[in-house]
């Protein structure tokens, strides 16, 4: 596609989207400049990523300032500018790559009243608040890509519209795009249990077949660890609650959403086990409280903890009115500000949250010799394959499984 022709759909979509004409004329202004760029390097309008790339390049050092990090936050928005333009030629739609505030999603009065029952059918499924929040805000999308598209009616949605939403994820990592197949699964088995579709393409739909163990999962060392606690504050309340929170996560391998539910009633102190209903797999689970997890748990609920009676749960923010801590915070500003305590570098390819500190509990037990059957059932997951993620960790035990190559394999 030319420029001319990308630009006069985008410039139409921009409006039709509620866009700030000042943001509408700043587009304008880019794409022009790339039209001239276009013309004098490659001598016609044609577009696509690459010819994209090459321009924010030459007229702004993009890739080389990016590389020594003295790109600035205003020229990285720039990409922007790219990728909806190389979304468009490709999808023919305005992909919603970077959410902005100032220009929300605004479904037309008949999908807005789809998305509504739908809300409303996921506010008692007993999903958990942070799966509900990925289902509402992706099916928003996928209605605002339908719309985009001309289907004025969910009855006309086909396997091959669905796979042309899933389509525009291309680049995302392949964790955004299987929240993206399972909130477009669950979306689409709603409208058919409401009679709004009549195929089932829910059952058509397909993840990519890449195994979660393709990853080696970030691992903490005995040192670094002994490091980020010694760093924690624990004459400070915040500090007594983090250090608490820390050691659930690092000994006992607790999920940060499981750490942040647990009530008083899930400890038996007198027989010292802790007993929860995991939040992820909804699974019993009873762990047996090592001295260490359980003083550091004491000591804050008895000089850390705010006096709030109002609520049985365990750990709470300690700023008024002292709630809960929020189901969408994952704490890893938390652990980030413990590591620059400790003076432990941050690296860009290393998990920092507490599911990092939940895989060391996986890996230490691998250490110590314990069954792959016995870990799954203390970590709480669905099955062995899962644990064997741990494995990747032990680089010993890795190099027990290498076999070596009868003689002449090769001759």
């Amino acid at each position: 596609m030319t420029m001319k022709e990308i630009t006069d759909g985008l410039k139409t979509l921009l409006s039709d989207n509620h866009y700030n004409p000042i943001t509408i004329q700043f587009y304008e202004r880019e794409w022009k400049k790339i039209q001239v760029f276009l013309l004098a390097e490659y001598g016609d309008e044609g577009f696509d990523m690459e010819r994209g790339l090459a321009y924010l390049e030459k007229q702004y050092g993009f890739q080389t300032r990016y590389n020594d990090g003295t790109l600035s936050q205003q020229r990285v928005q720039l990409l922007r500018v790219v990728h909806m333009l190389e979304d468009y030629r490709l999808h023919q739609v305005l992909t919603r790559r970077y959410y902005a505030s100032k220009n929300p999603i605004r479904l037309n009065p008949y999908y807005a009243g789809i998305h509504m029952g739908y809300c409303n059918a996921l506010s008692s499924s007993g999903l958990s608040k942070s799966t509900i929040g990925h289902y509402t805000s992706i099916s928003m999308v996928f209605m605002d890509y339908l719309s985009q598209k001309g289907v004025r009616s969910v009855s006309a949605v086909c396997l091959d519209t669905c796979n042309g939403y899933l389509r525009t994820l291309a680049g995302y990592s392949f964790k955004t795009v299987e929240q993206n197949v399972c909130a477009i699964r669950h979306f689409l088995r709603y409208l058919q249990g409401t009679g709004m579709v009549s195929a089932n393409l829910a059952s058509e739909i397909h993840m990519p077949t890449v195994s979660k163990k393709s990853k080696i999962p970030s691992v903490w060392t005995t040192e670094e660890l002994q490091e980020l606690l010694h760093a924690v504050d624990r004459t400070s309340p915040i500090g007594k609650r983090d250090y608490a929170m820390i050691l659930l996560a690092c000994v006992l391998g607790l999920r940060v959403s499981d750490i942040k539910n647990l009530r008083f009633g899930n400890f038996d102190w007198s027989n010292k086990k802790l007993s929860i209903i995991q939040h992820k797999t909804h699974k019993p689970l009873s762990l047996p409280i090592p001295d260490a997890v359980g003083w550091a748990v004491i000591d804050y609920i008895k000089n850390g903890r705010p006096k709030y009676y109002d609520t049985d749960v365990v750990f709470v923010k300690h700023m008024p009115p002292f709630d809960p801590l929020s189901d969408n915070d994952h704490l890893e500003n938390r652990i980030i500000c413990h590591m620059r305590k400790a003076g432990i570098r941050r690296d860009k390819n290393r998990h920092s949250g507490f599911h990092s500190l939940r895989h060391c509990a996986g890996s230490m037990l691998l250490e110590m010799e314990t069954p792959l059957p016995v870990i799954t059932s203390i970590m709480g997951h669905s099955d062995t394959d899962v644990t064997g993620i741990y494995l990747k960790t032990d680089l010993k035990k890795l190099s027990e499984c290498v076999l070596s190559p009868p003689v002449n394999a090769y001759g």
